[in-house]
């Protein structure tokens, strides 16, 4: 048996993990997702829907 590590796109992880099962290949360690990723990628979505106008701009009165 052979043993390697892998870098994908966490976009990616989901299509690479199911691939990887259907060779019955063991999974020895999970994707790493913490807290501060999801908030910044959360973010950079937001600031994107603000962007292309799919979502109104914060103000003060927001806060």
């Amino acid at each position: 048996m052979t043993t390697f590590t892998v870098e994908v796109n966490d976009s990616d992880a989901e299509m690479v993990l199911t691939i990887l099962k259907k060779f019955k290949a063991k999974v020895i360690e999970a994707p790493k997702r913490n807290e501060l990723t999801e908030e910044i990628a959360t973010a950079i979505r937001e600031v994107k829907d603000i962007q292309s106008g799919k979502s109104h701009s914060l103000s003060l009165k927001d806060i």
